[in-house]
């Protein structure tokens, strides 16, 4: 019984329906409404920063276009969710100057792939870009199909490019089999 009046004091205003008046209003005057605070609306989520893709770099040439290249494709990807199409085509700016130094390394022999013949591997990086300017012309053009089709073919470049010219991981080995217990009671 102690804590009866607590327990009904709190079951009261908590079951109340309108705002306390002001006890300061004299019976006979209609007190001010009280004000409800307004409801709290969180902010709207802010999209993620766009990477910078000319940062990535590789030990070689070639490792550091495949890792921007990587980092444009991701935001391609997100650019056409967004319908910020243009911006595919300031993402993939930075991978053409990096295919430049890639060039270079190729005829300077510095560089060549690790599997296949050179030759090879500039026909289809040639090949390869060509896809990547159709997708900066339909990114440009705002036409959604397209650009997620010239993504598509992209990307099903960038596995052709391996398949052919990374060497192979190494298979992952098997964990040996279990020895099966011995059976004591013979």
């Amino acid at each position: 019984m102690r804590y009866a009046w607590i327990a009904i004091a709190l079951a009261t205003a908590c079951g109340r329906t309108e705002p306390a008046k002001p006890a300061a209003c004299p019976p006979a005057t209609p007190c001010p409404p009280v004000a409800t605070p307004a409801p709290i609306v969180p902010p709207a989520p802010t999209p993620p920063a766009a990477a910078d893709c000319a940062a990535p770099t590789g030990a070689n040439p070639v490792q550091t276009e495949m890792r921007r290249l990587e980092c444009a494709l991701q935001q391609a990807v997100a650019a056409i969710g967004r319908d910020e199409l243009p911006a595919i085509a300031h993402q993939l700016h930075v991978v053409h100057a990096a295919k430049e130094a890639t060039a270079q390394a190729i005829a300077a022999g510095t560089w060549a792939p690790a599997t296949g013949d050179v030759k090879a591997f500039v026909a289809l990086d040639q090949a390869f870009h060509r896809e990547l300017e159709a997708l900066v012309e339909a990114s440009m053009a705002r036409d959604h199909a397209a650009a997620a089709a010239a993504l598509g073919r992209t990307l099903g470049g960038c596995q052709g490019c391996h398949a052919a010219f990374r060497p192979a991981a190494p298979a992952p080995t098997a964990p040996a089999p279990a020895a099966a217990p011995h059976d004591h009671a013979h």
